[in-house]
This record gives C-alpha cells, sequence and structure tokens, in this order.
C-alpha cells in the first residue's frame, strides 16, 4: 500500500507545475447589488468567485455579510482555476474567495500528509503564510471532489470503490475539469492502480456537460462534486475514496493576509459556522431549481433565515 506521503508529493507536485495565468474575463460586480448595503466606512473587500454556481453563492454570502458590517463589497465573477486566483489574491486583483480546504493545502504545501478536516484546518495557515496568504475558520460543510457513475454502469461492472476501476481502465473515458487530468492522473494511477484512461475536459465544474456527456455514454466516469443536486437527482453512484485520495475539502474563506483584520475574521467565522453540508445541498438546488433565482437572492434569504442581515 502506498503511504500518504507519497501520494501527496506525487499529487500536489503537479498542481503547482501548473503554474499561475493571467486574470481574465473577470468583470465587476454591483457593490450595490441585493444583501451587499449601501457601503461603509469599515474598509473595501473585492471578493472573487471561481465559474461555478456554488463558489458565487459562497462569494455572495460571505460579501453580504461583511456590507451589512459596513464594508464597501465588490465582486470579481468567473475566476478559473486555482492557479489563477492565486495569483489574483497575491497581487491584490481579490481580496478574498471562497475556497476548499484541502485543494488549498495541496497547493501550497505538496508534502501536506493532513487529509481529515481536523488535519487539514490545522495545518492550512502555516502552509499559506509564505504565500501572503491567510485563512479564517473553515465551515462544517463539505463538497468535495468525487469519481460518479452512473447506476448502470456501476451494475454491470461491479463498482462501488475507486479502486474497482482499475480492471477497466482501459475503456474508460473520465470527463473532468481541465486541471482534473494533471492534477489527479498520477495520484489515481499510485493510489487506487486506475490508469491507461482517456480524458475529456469538460470546463463546467461537474455542470450540465459533464452530467449530459456521462448520462449519454460520451464518458464512463465524471468527477462530479459531492454537493451537486445532479447526483441524487440522477441516482449517480459516488465510488468511495476509501485510500483517502481527495483530503477534506471544508469551505473556507482564503484572503490576502494584509486584508485579515480581527473583525473580517470575527465576521466571517460566524457566517462559517452556519455552513453545513445540508445547506450547501439545499441552497445549491434552490439554485438549480426552475425559477432559477440569483446567487445574490438565495444568499440574501439565507443570511436573513439566519438573523445575520
Amino acid at each position: 500500500m502506498f503511504s500518504r506521503t507519497t501520494k501527496r508529493v506525487a499529487i500536489g507536485a503537479l498542481s503547482l507545475g501548473l503554474g499561475a495565468v493571467v486574470l481574465a474575463g473577470c468583470a465587476s460586480g454591483d457593490p450595490l447589488d441585493p444583501g451587499t448595503g449601501d457601503g461603509g466606512d469599515a474598509g473595501t473587500i473585492t471578493i472573487g468567485n471561481q465559474a461555478f454556481p456554488e463558489s458565487e453563492l459562497l462569494a455572495q454570502i460571505y460579501g453580504q455579510m461583511l456590507a451589512a458590517n459596513g464594508y464597501d463589497v465588490s465582486y470579481e465573477a468567473g475566476i478559473g482555476s486555482r492557479e489563477t486566483f492565486i495569483t489574483a489574491l497575491q497581487d491584490g486583483s481579490i481580496d478574498l474567495i471562497p475556497d476548499y480546504a484541502g485543494n488549498a493545502l495541496i497547493y501550497a504545501d505538496p508534502d501536506a500528509e493532513a487529509t481529515s478536516p481536523e488535519d487539514v484546518e490545522a495545518a492550512l495557515p502555516d502552509a499559506l503564510e509564505p504565500l501572503g496568504l491567510a485563512v479564517t475558520a473553515a465551515a462544517p460543510g463539505e463538497d468535495s471532489d468525487a469519481l460518479v457513475v452512473t447506476p448502470e454502469f456501476a451494475a454491470a461492472n461491479g463498482l462501488t470503490t475507486i479502486g474497482d476501476l482499475a480492471p477497466i481502465s482501459a475503456s474508460v473515458t473520465l470527463g473532468a475539469n481541465t486541471e482534473f487530468e494533471p492534477r489527479w492522473r498520477d495520484g489515481l494511477a499510485e493510489v487506487y492502480g486506475f490508469e491507461g484512461w482517456a480524458f475529456k475536459a469538460i470546463d463546467d465544474y461537474g455542470g450540465p456537460g459533464t452530467l449530459a456527456d456521462l448520462l449519454a455514454g460520451a464518458i464512463q466516469v465524471a468527477d462530479i462534486y459531492t454537493t451537486t443536486p445532479s447526483i441524487a437527482a440522477n441516482d449517480l453512484v459516488v465510488l468511495e475514496d476509501d485510500l483517502d485520495l481527495f483530503a477534506a475539502q471544508n469551505i473556507i474563506p482564503l484572503l490576502n493576509a494584509d486584508v485579515l483584520t480581527d473583525e473580517i475574521a470575527a465576521l466571517l467565522d460566524e457566517v462559517s459556522a452556519k455552513i453545513t453540508t445540508e445547506v450547501l445541498l439545499e441552497l445549491n438546488s434552490e439554485m438549480a431549481g426552475d425559477a432559477k433565482p440569483s446567487a445574490a437572492d438565495v444568499a440574501e434569504a439565507w443570511l436573513t433565515e439566519q438573523g445575520l442581515l
């Protein structure tokens, strides 16, 4: 069995090897969006989000909380991969972005062995400090990478864990965001013996395009995050990560260290404490429903319900 040290070195080295790309295609949001308040004299905060609904929702949740407490908040929407938004945090293009603890740790420290929520959170501050970044308390809610298959494909091939894919690797096409392959191919081979599979890049973070290809058979395995409503809606089978390849991915506010103050930390912690996995599933499902409410509206309603606005 491979050690976690070996596993993390193999995987983490890939995450740093991608290199930063130029922040592009981002448009500033309106600081007077619902829930952002009228601005104040506490300071100015620019909050980024990645190009998928949950990230936009979390950006609005944290942003509206800060705006309600006197901060002038603006938004940079649709930022791409971690390599992009880390650069944006470091150069001050953005001040804060919602992120996922395990991936942030692996990016900052390729040798990290932590996989449990508690160990990942404990390791993060020291790992992020050399990058000029900081983090506040992690939310109890988690949204992890998950390899999923259709129930028919699982039944036909006897699949319950990721390792069960090893004997059929050569006949499998895996669909995921572009960054998935360089980040995880070696780790999947080393930890689970899942190697030699074809890859299809689908850059919607496990969204409608990924789902459509999976259901149509264009791909046999998809990387779809665990709080995505389509998993339950389509009875998809989440293959068990029984060897802990994917570290705990609790929600975290990731910040430029120069921006973080005790007051900001206290406000973010108050919100994060209420973001459970069940809350993420509920709010993601609401945004994906027929009414298609905006992330700003869903965030405002939830914060009001929690007594935070």
